[in-house]
């Protein structure tokens, strides 16, 4: 098969539809629909049910569809990396991190890391575990700084750990929690803002609530993104479960109080992931050894 192909499968799978998948890749719908019969053909499988109401991919189409997003992103990623060797970079590197590593550790190995190579070009996603490890199998990421959500990922990503990240419930200055005596039920009362129920520091904020038998707070902005839950925090009376590192940064102090409160034990080592059985390259090789050096 030819990268043609997958590109293919991957504009019917987001498309559910033949016509739109084929105008995408700028051919006729009787030449896509040839083109899924030749793959089908040759790989012996249906990848691909036909129904009035759209086309949905069968198992073998689902197993299929995930080696093609890879072998994609692997292959921009290797022409995006040509390029800027081509301008005189020194290629690129894909950095994703949760946020208690984000904004501490990063900062100085990078710094380190391109003192040896000042035209690497270098992309940092901040993001919770669970969604930067799909981008990390999906070859969107080159390494992640973040901690297993399920079992099954241990088979796909080796783990060295970094350290353990405390969380802390943060809320502006002068807010009025800072002169009051706190407790669970009390501070579910406020807004709030918050992860995903997916993300493990939510996780650890829901358990220790319902360990005290404590409602959830029903007021609850969602987001990933620290700096969004620190902007809103500081311009509202909004509470937030922000890892302690973040209170550490400039842009936190004076900024933001930690609450006397305990939420649960710290969420565990974090650490350096990359895909298991992948030859590591020389940039991943020496940013993660600047890390490890610096840890602990």
């Amino acid at each position: 098969m030819r990268l043609k192909h997958l590109a293919f499968l991957v504009a019917l799978d987001e498309s559910r539809n033949m016509h739109t998948a084929s105008r995408q890749l700028n051919i006729s719908q009787p030449a896509g629909s040839k083109m899924l019969k030749d793959i089908e053909t040759f790989l012996g499988m249906l990848l691909f049910t036909r129904d009035p109401g759209g086309m949905e991919p069968t198992e073998a189409g689902q197993c299929v569809l995930r080696y093609a997003r890879r072998l994609l992103n692997d292959t921009d990623r290797l022409v995006e990396e040509l390029a800027s060797m081509q301008e005189g970079g020194q290629g690129a590197l894909a950095l994703g991190s949760v946020p208690g590593a984000a904004p501490v550790m990063l900062p100085k190995a990078v710094t380190a890391l391109k003192v040896h190579r000042p035209r690497l070009a270098v992309s940092l996603f901040e993001n919770s575990s669970d969604r930067l490890l799909v981008d990390l199998e999906y070859k969107l990421l080159d390494v992640v700084i973040g901690r297993f959500t399920e079992y099954g990922q241990r088979h796909l990503f080796d783990f060295r750990p970094l350290g353990e990240e405390p969380v802390a419930v943060v809320v502006r200055q002068n807010h009025p929690l800072c002169h009051a005596d706190v407790s669970l039920q009390e501070v579910v009362k406020w807004p709030w803002v918050l992860h995903p129920m997916t993300s493990p520091m939510r996780g650890l904020f829901e358990e220790a609530l319902a360990e005290a038998q404590v409602p959830s707070p029903r007021n609850v902005i969602e987001t990933t993104s620290t700096q969004s839950s620190l902007q809103l925090v500081a311009s509202s009376d909004a509470l937030s479960v922000q890892p302690c590192s973040v209170m550490e940064t400039s842009f936190s102090q004076g900024t933001f109080v930690s609450l006397p409160l305990k939420i649960g034990k710290p969420l565990g080592y974090y650490g350096v992931m990359t895909r298991k059985g992948e030859p590591l390259s020389d940039i991943v090789e020496e940013f993660i050894d600047i890390l490890m050096s610096q840890s602990f």
